[in-house]
């Protein structure tokens, strides 16, 4: 009897064992596969890592005013995009490449993909780079706000030159850069608008209405604590704007015509209503700013002026401010022009500003040293995703 029991107690011992062995080598498989996936998600982690170094890479490059004149290039921006991917270090496997670079005006579309070696693991992002303006804070001649007619200059020497890599007439909608676009070609004058027309997303005070109107209250207020035997007080009835030896802050609350020859300036001019300029004028350094509807430009004789233009009407509508809404539309009209040239000049804005005095909001809100404006130019990325399409259209253009 007692060896019956000692064989019972073997076999459940045997049965046992079996039991623990069978649940150790599933555990062992579970542990096994666990390390594969942990494996697999880091690879799929490392190559999303390279994909995003694509995009990173792909920005800074495009971002370089170096690179401007591949803008639009294909083949010329990948070749060179990739040539930055360095080969893979010995300690890590994944690599980055630039699969599709897709130009439309001023946006392109970024495909980058990140794999690691030898895995045959690979991840894309698809990304959106819009374009920065380019061109700091202001340009020669700035329009902001909805423009309603829009005729330039017929003459063949009336010239806008902007500066700092800059455009020479500088708009805050598309709709409007489109406008004045198709008017200067119609009339083939794009030549004489050096640095181009752009849509500009402006630096403050000119990117916001609100601040905009603080400028010109500041400008106004100045002026008018001023007393008449300020030499830095202008006026333009009678017509006393300065020159470039001795600059003068200018403020006329209504429209004005300015007409014939010797009507010349320098420093800070705001024209708070409609300005109509005819005959041999436009020999003007520094900032005007025009806040009425219209502005006209004809004649224009051989004058060379230089500093920034900026025609904008901030309005208040209820609580809100904006540009141009309602019945504040542009008609701009140069259909003159003369011999007459306008030049982005930032060191005769400088001197403009320094005419505001130290307490004054106009001069805390206008930056004119393009490195603390250039926010205003500044590229950005949106649309970052993760792309799962694995056909990918190098000719799209």
């Amino acid at each position: 009897m007692q060896n019956n029991q000692q064989g019972a107690v073997l076999a459940i011992g045997l049965v046992f064992l079996l039991i623990i062995t069978v649940i150790g080598v599933a555990g062992s498989g579970h542990s096994l596969l666990g390390e594969r996936m942990a494996g697999n998600n880091k690879q799929i982690a490392e190559a999303f890592m390279a994909a995003e170094t694509g995009i990173v890479n792909a920005v800074s490059w495009l971002d370089n005013p170096d690179n401007e004149a591949s803008w639009g290039q294909v083949d010329t921006s990948l070749n060179a995009i990739n040539a930055l991917s360095a080969a893979p270090e010995s300690g890590n496997p994944a690599v980055w490449q630039i699969a599709n670079l897709a130009f439309v005006d001023d946006e392109a579309t970024i495909l980058s993909c990140g794999s690691i070696n030898g895995s045959g693991v690979s991840r894309c992002i698809s990304s959106t780079y819009i374009k920065g303006s380019g061109g700091g804070n202001l340009a020669a001649m700035n329009i902001i706000g909805k423009i309603k007619t829009f005729d330039t200059a017929n003459s063949n020497q009336f010239q806008l030159i902007g500066g700092n890599d800059g455009p020479a007439l500088a708009t805050d909608t598309l709709d409007n850069a489109e406008l004045i676009i198709q008017d200067i070609e119609s009339k083939g004058r794009m030549d004489n608008y050096v640095g181009g027309v752009k849509e500009v997303q402006f630096d403050d005070p000119f990117g916001d209405p609100q601040k905009m109107q603080e400028f010109i209250t500041g400008i106004k207020d100045q002026w008018a604590g001023m007393l008449s035997t300020d030499p830095k007080k202008g006026t333009v009835t009678p017509l006393n704007m300065g020159d470039t030896t001795s600059p003068k802050i200018t403020y006329h609350e209504g429209d004005v015509e300015l007409k014939g020859s010797g009507a010349v300036g320098a420093g800070i001019l705001v024209i708070d209503g409609n300005l109509s300029i005819s005959g041999n004028f436009f020999d003007y350094d520094g900032l005007v700013v025009v806040t009425g509807q219209s502005f006209s430009l004809s004649g224009g004789g051989s004058k060379d002026a230089r500093g920034s233009i900026v025609f904008a009407n901030p309005i208040q509508i209820g609580d809100s401010w904006a540009f141009g809404e309602a019945e504040a539309t542009f008609e701009f009209d140069v259909s003159g022009g003369g011999n007459a040239t306008f030049t982005y000049d930032e060191q005769v804005l400088s001197t403009a500003r320094d005419l505001l005095s130290e307490t004054n909001i106009a001069k805390e809100l206008w930056q004119v040293d393009a490195s603390e404006s250039v926010a205003a130019g500044k590229s950005k990325v949106t649309s970052w995703s993760a792309n799962t399409n694995d056909v990918v259209d190098p000719t799209r253009q």
